[in-house]
């Protein structure tokens, strides 16, 4: 029997943790697909400000992802976790209290710092937990949590707010964060994941130390490290990554209206549905493939297929082509996700696998966040067809730097085998 055979995957505590993300998926894409609706009908907020209410959350995201990395490994992965969940729960309650506008929008920004720091712990912890011979496959599983999440929360949000109202939405989603809590308390953080009593001390060593140069009149400015942040190595793959999240970006911004004046409003309602089961289909053979082929074996057809998609996309006029394409872009953009993720924590050290993951994480939220941004400003000239074929050529530059950062003799595949090596 193979190695990758005997290593046991599905633990309690790899259960636990993958429910822990599905249940921090369903809050957020629960919330995100109706919180501009929310603001536009409880607020009279206009179109701009309903949509930044939206948006501010990623910001919130942004900023938790930056510092968790280095939080996690000072206070412990099991402990920041905890922290983050009751956040998760606090502000999620709040969003029933209708406060207003203004304190709606420091609730948003607030809630995406907290549902940062679980997403990335939660990462970090699950990774740590999957057996190195079963990588791609253990990750592969555990992404299926936040597709069905993406799939399940909208779904929520839509049918509840559309059939009972905003009210039963936001106690649904405050029960949903408080089951994420439930399942984290409960979790067991790798041996590995706890032994930050050393960094503790460290750290403990060096504010006596700086305390005592103050006393002697050493003022000394604090140096900035960008290491202490971002993991360097995971940088050309999320890079890559974070590219084809850009492209994907124009679908999560533009799909509603371009539909809309494609006359195919219904069908595309379908869409994530369809995209969904082709991610979960097609996830758990990926990952086998790529823990026992490689990450080229995968990686290649899916950003193949999601080049295809793409300009599949921009070509739709009838209902059949349109769910085509979204199967096609869900086991690209699924792939690609979980592939590059399982790549990122193999070519990180084991000391900065909190970093790693964070990394990766603000990389993907970078292209996903400055896409709408930056192509809503090139769609009037485009038009949507022109953006979606525009798309697809950017997916190309993205296969080629994947190709060229996973060159034989780079860099990545140095510490592939490094990290390989017993």
């Amino acid at each position: 029997m193979s190695t990758a055979a005997q290593a046991r995957l599905w633990t309690k505590d790899f259960t636990l943790g993958t429910a822990v993300n599905f249940l921090l998926m369903v809050n957020y894409y629960g919330l995100m697909v109706v919180v501009a609706d929310y603001a536009m009908k409880t607020y009279d907020a206009p179109a701009a400000t309903a949509g930044l209410a939206a948006s501010i959350f990623i910001i919130g995201a942004l900023a938790a992802r930056l510092v968790s990395g280095r939080i996690m490994d000072k206070v412990g992965r099991k402990r920041l976790l905890v922290a983050g969940a009751i956040g998760e729960v606090v502000f999620s309650v709040l969003y029933l209290a209708g406060l207003g506008l203004a304190p709606l929008f420091a609730i948003r920004l607030l809630h995406g710092f907290a549902y940062g720091v679980c997403s990335t712990t939660i990462g970090t912890i699950v990774t740590a937990l999957v057996p190195d011979s079963r990588k791609g496959e253990g990750v592969g599983y555990y992404m299926l949590s936040v597709t069905l999440g993406a799939a399940i929360g909208p779904f929520l949000g839509m049918f509840l707010s559309q059939n009972a109202g905003f009210f039963p939405l936001f106690v649904t989603t405050a029960v949903v964060a408080g089951l994420s809590l439930l399942a984290a308390a409960q979790l067991k953080v790798p041996e590995a994941a706890q032994e930050s009593d050393e960094d503790i001390e460290e750290a403990a060593e060096e504010i006596a130390r700086d305390e005592r140069d103050e006393r002697a009149g050493d003022f000394r400015v604090p140096r900035f490290d960008l290491g202490n942040y971002l993991e360097s190595s995971v940088l050309p793959i999320g890079a890559v990554c974070a590219l084809l999240f850009f492209c994907y970006s124009s679908l999560l911004a533009f799909l509603t209206p371009f539909a809309a004046e494609s006359g195919l409003a219904q069908p595309a309602s379908f869409f994530f549905v369809v995209y969904a089961v082709a991610t979960f289909v097609t996830r758990p053979f990926t990952g086998k493939l790529f823990d026992r082929k490689g990450d080229r074996v995968v990686m290649v057809p899916a950003f193949v297929a999601f080049i295809v998609g793409m300009g599949l996309w921009a070509t739709v006029y009838r209902p059949a082509a349109m769910l085509i394409a979204a199967a096609l872009l869900g086991f690209g953009v699924g792939t690609v996700q979980a592939s590059g993720l399982a790549l990122a924590v193999r070519i990180a050290p084991d000391e900065r696998l909190g970093l790693a993951n964070s990394t990766f994480y603000i990389l993907l939220d970078v292209g996903v966040g400055l896409g709408p941004l930056l192509l809503g400003l090139v769609q009037p000239v485009l038009g949507f067809r022109g953006l979606f074929e525009a798309m697809s050529l950017v997916a190309i530059v993205a296969l080629a730097a994947y190709l060229f950062v996973s060159r034989k003799r780079g860099t990545m595949r140095r510490r592939l085998k490094e990290a390989d090596e017993p």
